[in-house]
């Protein structure tokens, strides 16, 4: 198939590398078709690109980049929907929002991206009973890796 788009101009997509969603994307419910597409060079990102607009395409990450202790529990249902047994079967990421302000450059981690590359399946979960935000903005976390927090009961004679 042959597809149309306005970042990556013309491209060839074979049937066997289509992504079919089982539920869309939050706002995007028309579409349930997707090719996933490298990133930058050197980047941790990559593309899900609508295979039904060429216009529509998400930068996805890994959320264990900025979150290494990343957890998503899902239920039996959810994983028969997208025909796994277990949660490692699955690419787990999330949707990213790019913004000139390099401080406004966010993730939503209450709503992760999970793919099953073997059978080519996809959806958007929320994940319901977490605390993970809407909004988690990159420049805080690297903010925080970069400067540990002080402890306030520490001893200095232990």
């Amino acid at each position: 198939m042959q597809l149309r788009t306005t970042r990556f101009g013309d491209i060839d997509v074979p049937d066997d590398s289509i992504v079919t969603f089982t539920q869309p994307i939050i706002g995007f419910q028309e579409f349930r078709r997707f090719i996933v597409l490298p990133g930058p060079e050197d980047s941790a990102v990559m593309w899900l690109q609508s295979t039904e607009s060429g216009e529509l395409a998400f930068l996805l990450m890994n959320p264990r980049d900025v979150v290494p202790d990343y957890k998503v529990k899902l239920g039996q249902h959810e994983l028969a929907e997208l025909a796994v047994s277990a949660i490692e079967e699955l690419d787990i990421y999330t949707i990213l929002v790019v913004s000139e302000d390099v401080s406004k450059v966010r993730t939503n981690l209450k709503a992760p991206v999970l793919l099953n590359m073997k059978q080519r399946l996809g959806k958007q979960t929320v994940l319901e009973r977490s605390d993970y935000p809407i909004q988690f903005f990159l420049a805080q976390a690297r903010k925080t890796a970069a400067s540990p927090e002080e402890v306030s009961n520490a001893r200095s004679d232990a």
